[in-house]
């Protein structure tokens, strides 16, 4: 692929807006730590989830650092420029393949 290609594909895929991701760690008792990644969805200030361990960790740097391994994992080849919407037929943005699978859930938790 050409340089010139290339630039024109990155270009297009910018003028997409990102994608509103986050990265929380809670803690579920003393010393059981775990992250969630979570995505806001429009423009109401609601976040769902999108990706949690099912593991807890004994430390909040630990579940931090796991935490961010999953979300490059969930990015993938975007994150250099960041996840972005894809348009769909509407003209809204939708998010793009590969960020939309459900997030487990732990037991008793509240979605």
């Amino acid at each position: 692929m050409s340089h010139a290609t290339l630039s024109t594909l990155v270009n297009a895929q910018l003028q997409m807006p990102l994608r509103a991701l986050a990265l929380t760690v809670e803690e579920d008792g003393p010393g059981e730590f775990r992250w969630r990644v979570l995505e806001r969805r429009g423009q109401a200030p609601v976040f769902e989830a999108l990706a949690c361990s099912d593991i807890t960790f004994a430390a909040y740097d630990t579940a931090l650092a796991s935490g961010y391994g999953e979300l490059q994992r969930l990015v993938g080849p975007d994150l250099q420029y960041g996840p972005r919407l894809e348009p769909d037929f509407s003209g809204n943005g939708v998010p793009r393949s590969g960020l939309s699978a459900p997030a487990p859930q732990r037991p008793g938790a509240a979605a």
